[in-house]
């Protein structure tokens, strides 16, 4: 009997803490505020309405930006041709996407975007 509460008193406590965890998992995402991969600056992630893009040399400009759904799916591109942009995301509905962008030298690169 002493076994059997001894159990499910463990149980009980690593469930607790595991709970816990997620929980601080989960506030850390949240406050997470930039998508930032070294060449290209995204913000605000999460996005509601737009997401700035801004790349991080001063010489390169963002000629564009495709959105792509988790399944690889286009569902949108934009024309930037500038260092830095305000993207709206009105044709987007709430979920992740990959978003590729296109630098002037040629760089491709890929960062995960959320749309709330």
């Amino acid at each position: 009997m002493k076994r059997i509460l001894l159990f499910i008193f463990f149980v009980g406590l690593f469930s607790g803490f595991s709970s816990l965890k997620a929980q601080s998992v989960r506030e850390i995402a949240n406050t997470s505020q930039k998508s930032d991969d070294g060449v290209l600056v995204a913000y605000p992630n999460p996005a509601k309405d737009f997401v700035i893009v801004k790349s991080k040399d001063a010489s390169l400009k963002i000629k564009s930006v495709a959105f792509y759904s988790i399944l690889g799916v286009q569902v949108s591109e934009v024309s930037v041709n500038m260092n830095s942009g305000e993207i709206r995301l009105d044709k987007l509905r709430p979920g992740k996407y990959l978003m590729k962008y296109i630098l002037s030298d040629g760089t491709q690169k890929v960062t995960q975007i959320i749309k709330q």
